[in-house]
């Protein structure tokens, strides 16, 4: 009997399927990835269906979905609803990375624990503040932060209200605890990262957020990051390939987008690989995301 070829099956609510998704899933060993694009939470299911009825359990050994797009919670809404529609043995493995942040995530923080490991800490001991807090990597970091038992600052840049409102919606949908802490200049940014133990950009390529001089003071601080690998750097004094290197005169450790997106390509591989060649059905979001990176992180 003829080997099915493996297909990974690329869904997205946006325009067009991720260039860099579908490099990666060639990468990493599929023969062939099939883009669906425009995706209705409502046309999942009966996608779904189609792909497992369309071969015998064997063959859908080799098939698997991919859910994109650049709304984590509809890629993970996505997720669930294609999980509902499939039972033994017609089940196939799905990996949610919306616009690559679950994976990123996972790899910033996965970098600022085994930092912090070097002194005996953990990252549920921290208090972080969070730059660009509703953005995808934002809102991830602060997912699995706070499910680690981090104290998470939410930075608002501009209104309060709205990322209140942003956060009230996080907290009942995945039952974690969020606090919105005003950022909107600089005395606000400096009087938070006089609390904060960690700070982490995770906002618009080419944006300076924090100068030197709005935390190298601060008697917390230990570790920033910054996901942001377009000139100039989100964080004043962190070089892109910086990795755990202290910045200027200060005792904080820097880690920088290119460092970070070293271990972030790993775990995105990796997941994919083990992925395709399990015997039983993975379903990975930022939770396995994270767990690969920890076990990764140098």
């Amino acid at each position: 009997m003829m080997n099915k070829i493996s297909i990974l099956h690329l869904v997205t609510a946006a325009k067009n399927a991720s260039p860099f998704d579908v490099n990666m899933a060639f990468d990493a060993g599929y023969e062939k990835i099939m883009p669906y694009t425009n995706v209705l939470l409502n046309e999942v299911i009966a996608l779904t269906q189609d792909a497992i009825f369309s071969r015998s359990p064997s063959g859908i050994k080799q098939e698997a979905f991919f859910f994109g797009g650049r709304d984590i919670h509809l890629a993970l809404d996505m997720q669930k609803m294609a999980r509902s529609a499939m039972f033994k043995p017609f089940e196939m493995s799905t990996f949610s990375d919306p616009s690559g942040a679950f994976t990123t995530a996972a790899a910033m923080l996965a970098k600022v624990d085994a930092h912090l490991q070097l002194s005996q800490q953990s990252l549920g001991q921290q208090t972080i503040a969070i730059f660009g807090a509703s953005g995808t990597v934002g809102s991830t970091a602060a997912l699995i932060a706070a499910r680690q038992g981090a104290t998470i600052h939410m930075m608002a840049h501009s209104d309060t209200q709205s990322m209140q409102d942003y956060v009230n919606n996080m907290q009942e949908r995945y039952d974690v605890k969020l606090n919105v802490v005003d950022g909107s200049n600089a005395a606000a940014k400096k009087a938070a990262l006089e609390e904060a133990t960690v700070a982490l950009c995770a906002t618009p390529a080419g944006v300076r957020v924090l100068e030197i001089d709005q935390f190298a003071q601060s008697s917390t601080l230990k570790v920033v990051a910054d996901v942001n690998a377009v000139p100039p750097s989100a964080i004043e004094g962190v070089d892109v390939m910086a990795n755990g290197t202290l910045i200027g005169n200060t005792q904080i450790a820097g880690f920088g987008a290119l460092a970070i997106g070293q271990l972030k390509y790993v775990t995105q591989h990796k997941l994919l690989q083990r992925m395709l060649s399990s015997d039983v059905p993975m379903h990975i979001d930022y939770h396995d995301a994270y767990d690969f990176a920890c076990a990764n992180a140098k």
